[in-house]
């Protein structure tokens, strides 16, 4: 093994009681104040004592760190201990446990107060101090009768920490976790324990800043020691791994004795560490102190066949003690400048966390900031969306559902063309312009969303409530057995006159209105309905985007407040498009437009041109040349025969002009309605109720509304939940301990 030698003028320095230079201190105590500060945030170089139950691994922690360990069954290592031995100018012992970074909050807060401060040990007062700590940590009873054995584990994996702290103490921390065990004691452990202590062990093995302390009794073949299979597979190499043999007075075969002497010297070693040796205190040695145990110890490897170890400075606790100090401070210096990476990026990650976070939000005032934030956030969102600017915030890029004004566009689109084409009940007989010839089976152009397939892609449950109210509104009227315009006129007509000249009652167009629009209830209902989805979601989506990834503001911003004020703007605009549909259909019919006697006359004068036509004869009229000279061929041409004019006031009944009068004055009123109807629904309704008007849905989430909630709405919205409190907390705490991590390591160049 390397630097034998100069390993044992260290080992005779420190059986002398000389301690290590001051700069190996310092060193020392740098990482003990690195152990406080980051705990388990950052893998520090430690030293992790392991091995089987039985294995001698508490003697070798008593001869290292002073304590006198416990020998009651009952009070055996049930989780992992740091134990650090420090030298300061007044002797106590602090004890406290370190909680498992698993632990729930409240376990945390309750293992987290356990504190214990001593001015010395004895047998008696560690047995009542490891009892009080299987206590605090939940642990089961090893005692089959207790009445603790009914929930509670055998083992924890929390950490009890020891400091001893006194004029003479050595500068040490080792950790040592409990023993393994490979068969379960009925009601005392289980194949549960048995797999939590191997995986504990594990954990502790696998840290590549870890320097494992394997202990092996000598009386068996290390090579059989399973502990020494899982620290070849927790260190390949096996180069930070050193195994230390314990009880060799137990190995009385001369085969046993020859391999323990070969792995100590080094002869048969598989170790880079190397193999050490010490003898325990025996049961017959229960009342010695551990200065009469090691002068014991020393006596017994100065017999043969132990006494050739000597020369090789790896016999006796003194020896392990100095070796594994030295280890741990080479290891210290080592990793140092990894260290500093390491703690500058576990503060800049943790800074990252927090910033994320936002501003704390503890009380009224930053409360009511933060959601006036979102509010200005989200209304930017809806300026953007109404104004088309769409390169403005990258989630209108991540489909087009957001791009709300476009999608209200398109539903006006597809309810006028839905209006326009099969808003009529009846085809009218004669028509005029671009609209000549429509009946009631005509659908909209190509590429205009249909309302079935708008409304089917609404997932809001909330909206299910508002859309039933409104069921009846959507139901498609009766049209079956619907007869022609001019019959139906007829018919009416022929219910309701009474001996007007030439005329016809005043009830008779209202009438003939009502029934001829009556599917304007459903196709307009049908579009706010489509607006409404189409609104609604961009909300959604919009209030999702500012709202934080944890999503708890948003339900509570949502669900508790939003939502209710959000169904009563929709109500509002839905029940005004009603309203706007009972002034056209239930009030008396009025239009200042001219179009309306525009339409009128032309529908009469095509009446006069179609009579005027019948009254023509065809007559051959010579064709001229240039000179205006027949050219012997002719031509057909329509002329006025004079005594079929005299007669054309004849050949029409009375009923028969006033009905056909009645269509034309219906149809002209129609489109004009029509068209003013669809403006204000998608002016007033739409664009005032649903968009920009002052009771808009998107102008729900403003300012206002947010200087309008009381304390208790602020602190159910944008209150942190206990868990956001204490990781905001424990960040903080994080980084303050990190930045003095880093001054403490920088303070080591």
């Amino acid at each position: 093994m390397p630097r034998i030698a100069n390993m044992g003028s260290v080992v005779r320095d420190v059986s002398r009681g000389e301690q290590p230079n001051h700069g190996n201190l310092a060193i020392l105590t740098r990482i003990d104040k690195l152990r406080e500060l980051v705990g388990t945030g950052v893998s520090l170089p430690q030293l992790v004592v392991v091995g089987d139950q039985s294995s001698g691994k508490s003697s070798v922690l008593e001869g290292l760190t002073g304590f006198a360990f416990p020998r009651d069954a009952e009070l055996c290592t049930r989780y992992a201990t740091q134990i650090t031995c420090r030298r300061e100018s007044e002797e106590s012992i602090n004890v406290s446990i370190i909680p498992s970074p698993d632990a729930s909050s409240d376990e945390r807060e309750r293992v987290g107060n356990f504190h214990h401060a001593m001015k010395e040990m004895t047998p008696q007062s560690l047995a009542k101090l490891f009892t009080e700590a299987n206590e605090a940590m939940g642990i089961r009873s090893t005692v089959k009768s207790s009445a603790k054995n009914s929930d509670r584990s055998a083992f924890s994996e929390h950490m009890l920490k020891i400091e001893k702290l006194g004029p003479t103490e050595d500068h040490f921390t080792v950790i040592d976790v409990p023993g393994i065990f490979r068969k379960e004691t009925e009601g005392v452990t289980t194949e549960a324990d048995i797999e939590l202590v191997r995986n504990m062990v594990i954990k502790y093995m696998k840290d590549s800043r870890t320097i494992i302390l394997a202990i092996m009794p000598s009386n068996v073949d290390p090579a059989t020691q399973e502990i020494l299979k899982l620290a070849r597979n927790a260190d390949p190499k096996m180069a930070r791994t050193m195994a230390v043999l314990t009880k060799p007075d137990l190995a009385i075969e001369k085969t046993i004795q020859n391999i323990a002497i070969s792995l100590v010297g080094g002869t048969r070693s598989d170790l880079t560490l190397g193999y050490y040796i010490v003898k325990n205190r025996g049961p017959d040695d229960v009342g010695k102190t551990l200065e009469e145990g090691q002068a014991d110890e020393k006596k017994f490897f100065s017999k043969a066949p132990w006494s050739e170890l000597r020369s090789t400075g790896k016999v006796g606790i003194p020896a392990l003690k100095a070796r594994v100090r030295e280890l741990l401070i080479d290891l210290i210096k080592r990793e140092f400048p990894k260290l500093r990476a390491e703690v500058a990026k576990k503060l800049s990650s943790s800074s990252a966390e927090l910033s994320s976070m936002g501003q704390s939000r503890a009380d009224q005032h930053t409360q009511r900031t933060y959601l006036n934030r979102l509010s200005e956030s989200f209304q930017a969102l809806a300026r953007d969306a109404l104004n088309a600017y769409y390169s403005g915030h990258p989630v209108f890029e991540d489909g087009d559902d957001l791009r709300l004004i476009t999608r209200i566009v398109e539903a006006n689109d597809w309810y006028a063309e839905q209006m326009r084409t099969t808003g009529h009940t009846r085809a009218f007989a004669k028509s005029t312009g671009s609209e000549t010839g429509q009946s009631q089976a005509e659908t909209p152009s190509a590429g205009v969303p249909l309302f079935q397939d708008i409304f089917q892609e609404t997932h809001y449950p909330e909206l299910e409530e508002l859309f039933n109210a409104y069921a009846l509104d959507v139901a498609e009227p009766n049209t079956d057995g619907e007869v022609d315009i001019m019959k139906y006129i007829d018919q009416v007509y022929r219910r309701s006159r009474g001996q007007e000249l030439g005329t016809f009652g005043a009830t008779v167009i209202p009438t003939m209105f009502k029934e001829q629009s009556k599917k304007w209830k459903s196709l307009t209902m049908k579009h706010m309905i489509a607006v409404v989805i189409r609104v609604h979601h961009f909300i959604s989506g919009a209030v999702k985007t500012v709202c934080p990834d944890d999503g708890r503001v948003y339900h509570e911003l949502w669900n508790e407040y939003l939502l209710d004020e959000l169904l009563k703007s929709y109500r509002r605009a839905m029940d005004h498009a009603k309203f706007l549909l009972e002034i056209e259909q239930e009030e008396a019919p009025i239009t200042l437009n001219h179009y309306f006697n525009d339409t009128l006359q032309k529908d009469q004068s095509s009446r006069f041109v179609e009579v005027v036509k019948a009254l023509c004869v065809t007559k051959q009229t010579p064709i001229l040349d240039g000179y205006n000279q027949p050219t012997g061929a002719t031509k057909p041409e329509l002329v006025f025969d004079e005594a079929l004019m005299k007669n054309v006031s004849l050949n029409m009944a009375n009923s028969e002009y006033v009905r056909e009068f009645i269509h034309d004055v219906l149809k002209s009123y129609y489109k004009v309605s029509r068209k003013r109807f669809v403006d204000v629904v998608c002016q007033q309704a739409v664009n005032h109720y649903l968009l920009a008007g002052r009771g808009s849905p998107l102008k729900i989430f403003n300012t206002q509304m947010v200087l309008d909630l009381n304390e208790d709405q602020l602190d159910m919205i944008a209150g942190e939940d206990s868990h956001v409190r204490l990781r905001r907390e424990k960040l903080g705490n994080d980084m303050k301990n990190f930045r003095e991590a880093l001054k403490v390591l920088r303070g080591s160049d």
